[in-house]
């Protein structure tokens, strides 16, 4: 628990399911994190936390807990109190909600400093982010470093980034690809510079509802 890392989540507990023969197994908790992720991905995009009811749900365990000193499994309840201690400590808590089921209730990175990048659907968006835009920056290679180019590369980026925008992945965005960042100095030297700043979508992980009684009539 000393590594800080941008693409690490750490979850607990463990978790008990079975193996291909139907035996009865514990696994670990990334055995049931990969899987929610995965299966978030299926009905939304990797930019919407895998967390909670509607996209947190462990469907590769029956029972939560770990191995005890005699070898047997012994289950754990993960209670509000123990799921906030745990979050305020970068641990995503996997847990069992009465007439849910078991989900994961966490979306944490290990990032070390305060920034959005410390959110696991934040990070993956960013790492979606990087991968489209070297994608579609190779054809630009070796093509002539003038205004056409930037023009037309600043235009191919826009539309990734309106497309995030539509898809809830970003509240907004800047592309600047002209003069201001690709000087005489830079042009000499072959390169071609493309600054992207993004605002990515947070997550509601707290609801706050304040019930205020008032007089009879007041309302009104």
């Amino acid at each position: 628990m000393v590594t800080a890392d941008t693409y690490l989540g750490v979850f607990y507990p463990s978790g008990r399911t079975t193996d291909l023969d139907g035996n009865s197994i514990v696994v670990p908790p990334t055995h049931m994190a990969l899987r929610t992720i995965l299966r978030s991905d299926d009905t939304s995009y990797p930019w919407f936390a895998p967390a909670g009811t509607r996209r947190g749900g462990v469907d590769n365990a029956t029972a939560l807990g770990h191995i005890d000193s005699e070898g047997e499994f012994k289950t754990v309840g993960i209670k509000e109190s123990l799921r906030d201690t745990l979050y305020e400590n970068a641990i995503n808590p996997i847990s069992f909600f009465p007439g849910v089921g078991i989900l994961n209730f966490g979306n944490k990175t290990r990032h070390a400093t305060s920034s959005a990048l410390d959110r696991i659907n934040v990070a993956r968006l960013v790492a979606y982010i990087r991968e489209r835009l070297g994608e579609v920056t190779k054809p630009f290679v070796f093509e002539p470093n003038d205004k056409l180019t930037r023009d037309e590369i600043k235009g191919v980026v826009d539309s990734i980034m309106n497309d995030l925008v539509s898809k809830r992945g970003l509240y907004d965005y800047l592309v600047v690809c002209d003069e201001t960042n690709n000087t005489s100095a830079r042009i000499d030297r072959n390169e071609l510079y493309l600054d992207v700043a993004v605002e990515p979508v947070k997550s509601v992980e707290f609801i706050y509802i304040p019930v205020r009684i008032q007089n009879t009539g007041s309302i009104a």
